[in-house]
């Protein structure tokens, strides 16, 4: 039973180129080739058949049966080239400056083919390097030729950012790669089939994106902020209405409240009332009546005052009567005294100043009044009528004198 030799372990590996004779194993060994795989025999420096879609046994320990059945001879240099003839995108990093300074960098993606009939030209790769091509060596193959041929040329006629990111720049891109390149390609075995490249934001790009996130953001914050006012607006609205709605409540409730209240109170101000003008009318009885008896007793008391000024006044004119009554005898008796002191020679001076002082003691006595009673009379300052030095009240109007 023969094992499987596989010639590609890695998806990058687009060619590979084997020496035959280092495949020294005590089992044979064979190759399964795919339809995107190639295999071209080179015998003796020698190009042979390029194989593909095949299965391809013995290709070591029963080898040279195979090879010496093909070719007819015995081989002492027996070489596999493989390869992949499926297209194969190559990434090649640059970095460039438009006309205006900006810097651009980003990757120029070449697609490429090798055909089954140029296989043999990998050889030429293989002539001064490593036998084995895959798509980072090719990138490296192409940079260069690729920096200086297509991409600074295709930069420098593009004037602005805007111009990098049309579709005009990429068939322009395309067709000077195409030409470029051909020559290149060809000679390695490949053939272009697609150019175009993708660069990254420049420094005007970002600084553009950056004002429109800022715009942006202004704008959504100034939407936010204006929703917000509106949601503010309408809690405040919906807030003020629930309180004018709970202050007509409590309007509705406390004037309800205070009707019954005044109805109540009403009600009690009018039996108040009621007691009031009962009493008024009572104390105005009460005021009448005793008017009635004031004015009642004040006749009676001016009628007993008339009558007691009549008996008074009779009574001093009869002390007035009887006082000069007597004085008319005392001086009749001292007249005949003082006649008789002269007849008998006993006037002396003593004597007359003896009787003169017994008569002005006499007069005194008379004249302080003794039982007779003044008769002075003044008007009252509040009814204007006459009362008498000592009374204590108007008989007329009642005030204290």
């Amino acid at each position: 039973m023969s094992n499987r030799f596989r010639w590609r372990d890695n998806p990058n590996i687009l060619a590979k180129l084997i020496d035959a004779n280092n495949l020294n194993t005590w089992k044979a060994q064979e190759v399964v080739l795919k339809p995107n795989e190639a295999c071209v025999f080179i015998v003796d420096g020698r190009i042979g058949d390029i194989l593909t879609e095949k299965v391809v046994g013995n290709v070591a320990g029963g080898f040279n049966r195979f090879i010496g059945d093909m070719m007819g001879i015995t081989a002492k240099d027996r070489r596999l080239l493989f390869a992949m003839t499926g297209p194969a995108d190559i990434s090649i990093p640059f970095s460039g400056n438009l006309p205006n300074g900006s810097v651009v960098t980003g990757f120029a993606n070449i697609r490429v083919q090798l055909r089954t009939e140029d296989i043999p030209k990998l050889l030429n790769m293989f002539a001064n390097s490593a036998p084995m091509l895959d798509r980072k060596r090719l990138a490296e193959v192409l940079h260069n030729e690729l920096m200086m041929r297509v991409i600074n040329p295709s930069l420098a006629e593009c004037e602005n950012d805007s111009m990098l990111r049309s579709s005009a720049f990429q068939e322009k891109f395309e067709m000077r790669a195409e030409v470029e390149l051909r020559a290149t390609l060809s000679t390695l075995g490949f053939t272009m089939l697609k150019a175009f490249i993708t660069s990254n934001q420049t420094d005007n790009e970002k600084i553009s994106e950056l004002q429109s996130q800022l715009a942006a953001a202004t704008n959504t914050e100034g939407a936010h902020a204006e929703a917000l006012m509106e949601r503010i607006a309408i809690r405040e609205a919906a807030t003020l209405r629930r309180i004018e709605c709970e202050v007509n409540v409590a309007k509705a409730e406390a004037a309800g409240k205070v009707s019954v209240e005044l109805q109540s109170e009403l009600k009690e101000l009018r039996k108040q009332e009621a007691q009031w003008e009962a009493e008024l009318k009572r104390d105005e009885g009460q005021l009448n009546l005793r008017m009635k008896e004031s004015s009642h007793k004040t006749e009676q008391a001016m009628a007993l005052f008339e009558q007691v000024q009549a008996k008074k006044q009779q009574r001093i004119q009869q002390q007035m009567d009887h006082q000069n009554q007597r004085m008319d005898k005392q001086n009749d008796l001292q007249v005949r005294m003082m006649e008789m002191a002269a007849q008998n020679d006993a006037l002396t001076p003593e004597v007359m100043q003896e009787f003169l002082r017994q008569q002005t003691a006499q007069k005194a006595v008379d004249g302080s009044g003794g039982d007779v009673e003044k008769t002075e009379e003044y008007l009252c300052n509040s009814c204007s009528k006459p009362v008498m030095v000592g009374w204590n009240a108007c008989p007329h109007c009642g005030i204290t004198l």
